[in-house]
This record gives structure tokens, sequence and C-alpha cells, in this order.
């Protein structure tokens, strides 16, 4: 999924309702995290049949 760039910051201060390391917790931010949102606008990158967003823009 991706949002608007650096606007994304400030979006997700008012829709993450929580977070949970689901797995190698050693990895920082590497690991494997859940993360509960609510009203985040976003949108598919990359879909499960390889369509990509930006190349369909040409960037």
């Amino acid at each position: 999924l991706g949002t608007i760039g650096g606007d994304a910051a400030v979006l997700s201060q008012d829709s993450i309702r929580s977070i949970e390391c689901v797995e190698f917790p050693e990895l920082g931010m590497e690991a494997v995290w859940k993360i509960r949102v609510e009203n985040f606008p976003a949108f598919i990158l990359v879909d499960d049949k390889g369509n990509d967003f930006f190349k369909k823009l040409g960037l």
C-alpha cells in the first residue's frame, strides 16, 4: 500500500489505532508488524497480478 509522500506521517497520527510486533522483534523496524488503522487514505501500489501503479504512470 502507499499514500502521499511526507503527508503520510501526519495522516497516520490520527489513523493508527494499534501496533503489534508479530515476529522477529530483534530486527527492529525490519520485524513483522501488525498495524491497525482507521480512515487512512492508501492505495495499492502493486497488486497480486504484478500491475505496478508507478509503472503505469511512467515513473
